[in-house]
């Protein structure tokens, strides 16, 4: 039985937007290449040459250096953006909601450690 004076519940924090700049700024570095790629008459030409390399080849090989680049900095955010919502949510801010979030590898792999 209640005494009557039950106390109110706080209003629910409002969670972090699953957009958010760095999220944006991976996206960003994962569909670019693909762009590049498949806008084909950018690069379908021979001229100009590097080192004997038509533009059509050398266009391509630099695009899997630019590629790679690319996906580091896309790590790098969406790691950064992680770490924030995961800190965050230890001290109770305002991505701390009611939803489940799915463990990450991170802390798949540090389960696993701990149970062997």
């Amino acid at each position: 039985m209640s005494s009557g004076a039950e106390t109110p519940s706080p209003p629910p924090r409002p969670a972090t937007p699953v957009i958010s700049a760095p999220r944006v700024i991976a996206a960003f570095c994962v569909v670019a290449p693909f762009v590049a790629m498949l806008w084909i008459p950018t690069y379908n030409e021979e001229t100009p040459k590097l080192l004997g390399f038509p533009f059509f080849y050398w266009y391509q090989l630099l695009w899997v250096v630019i590629t790679a680049l690319l996906m580091v900095v896309a790590y790098v955010a969406v790691e950064r953006d992680r770490s924030a919502r995961r800190a965050a949510r230890d001290a109770g801010g305002p991505s701390a909601s009611s939803a489940p979030t799915a463990p990450s590898a991170e802390d798949t792999a540090q389960g696993e450690e701990g149970s062997q």
